[in-house]
């Protein structure tokens, strides 16, 4: 089933007169289940296109659609409900609040949510921080905590809602070599889950452990290709092939 899927999408910025193309004429889609890395260097054009995907910008061109249905025929309010139920992130660097408890973080996307059953929060943070090995700093705030355990607090509230696409921008990227290996695995646990999981990166070390790698240059797709020797984080955090 068609997740995503894009089609010569290209956007361009402006300033003052001056017109700077970020992506041009991409076109790919992204199936329910996959793992799928976005690579690149910087200035690639992978962040921008992430926003898009993620509906945080819209495309200059092309057309993007998203279960089927043409993105740009939303506006800005149905986009920010489609965002807070279908879609959770993940970021490099973390985007807690730091004088709030892991409990209130993870539950912050369900405040955002008209439909939310308060009665119904508790089950569904503890489910969320069950699967990242965090229920047992509920009640720490997120500014007492490591590196590796906020980015672990961010997957849980990322995955909250129970979201079809979970993206990560570079999440290993203020990590440790050890934590970085610790959040690979729960997105691999979560993508074996049946999550949707896309990660964008600059390191080819870190887009190895997805299925599928997009490469990009210059804001095109220069490469779409499986992983032929995927990387796999074990149970202690390690590696295998």
């Amino acid at each position: 089933m068609k997740l995503i899927e894009v089609n010569n999408l290209s956007k361009t910025y402006s300033n003052e007169g001056v017109e700077t193309p970020a992506l041009k004429s991409a076109t790919f889609t992204i199936e329910k289940g996959e793992f799928v890395s976005i690579m690149g260097p910087s200035g690639s054009g992978k962040s921008t296109m992430m926003q898009i995907l993620g509906m945080l910008d819209r495309g200059s061109g092309g057309s993007y659609f998203f279960e089927g249905v043409d993105v740009n025929k939303f506006e800005d309010d149905e986009l920010a409900k489609i965002r807070n139920k279908k879609i959770g992130f993940i970021f490099q660097s973390f985007n807690l609040l730091p004088r709030t408890s892991v409990y209130e973080n993870v539950e912050l996307p369900l405040l955002y949510d008209d439909d939310h059953l308060e009665t119904h929060n508790g089950e569904k943070i503890n489910k969320a921080l069950d699967a990242v090995g965090m229920s047992h700093r509920t009640r720490y705030l997120s500014n007492q905590l490591s590196g590796g355990e906020k980015q672990r607090v961010a997957i849980a509230r990322a995955l909250v809602n129970d979201p079809e696409v979970i993206f990560a921008d570079e999440p290993t990227g203020n990590l440790d070599s050890k934590s970085g290996l610790a959040v690979m695995r729960i997105l691999q646990n979560l993508n074996n889950d049946g999550h949707t999981v896309i990660l964008v990166t600059h390191e080819t070390y870190t887009a190895q452990h997805a299925k599928r790698i997009l490469n990009m240059k210059d804001g095109q797709i220069v490469s779409d290709e499986l992983v032929k020797n995927r990387l796999v984080a074990d149970g202690e955090g390690e590696l295998l092939k």
